[in-house]
């Protein structure tokens, strides 16, 4: 019984990580994080590491701000084995324009894919590893040309 509670609290996390972190008001963010957030947190974004709830704040902050009208909706999971829990999302919003070098024009509609896996421990995430499909979101934006 304890396992299908944890399991439900793990599943619980991670859908406040989609529909509450993702879709804050952005000066909200960094009193949300550290909610959800161990203070020995890692995040592993390819290409980029963020320690701690405030540089994952910062993080989510510059994501969604090149944004307008974003939604995260989670398609697969979560699925959670023991202290890991996994999804698939698919973000979609309205590009603003502010990427240096992007042809696209403001109010583009864009959408890509991903995965999440996170480590949780004690009611809150520890350690974070995200794929997403980059190659598509910058054909979207006109930085690499479409197949």
């Amino acid at each position: 019984m304890e396992v299908q509670m944890s399991t439900e609290r793990i599943k619980s996390r991670y859908l406040q990580w989609i529909d509450e972190l993702w879709h804050a008001d952005p000066q909200k963010m960094e009193g949300f994080t550290e909610q959800i957030a161990a203070p020995d947190f890692i995040g592993h974004w390819p290409g980029s590491e963020v320690h701690g709830p405030v540089q994952l704040a910062e993080m989510v902050r510059k994501g969604v701000s090149l944004f307008s009208e974003h939604r995260v909706e989670v398609v697969v999971g979560p699925i959670v084995e023991k202290d890991l829990v996994s999804a698939r999302w698919i973000f979609r919003g309205k590009y603003n324009g502010e990427l240096p070098g992007s042809p696209a024009e403001p109010g583009t509609e864009v959408s890509f894919a991903g995965m999440d896996i996170f480590r949780y421990r004690d009611g809150k995430f520890t350690e974070y590893w995200v794929s997403s499909d980059g190659l598509q979101f910058m054909e979207q934006l006109g930085f690499a040309p479409k197949p």
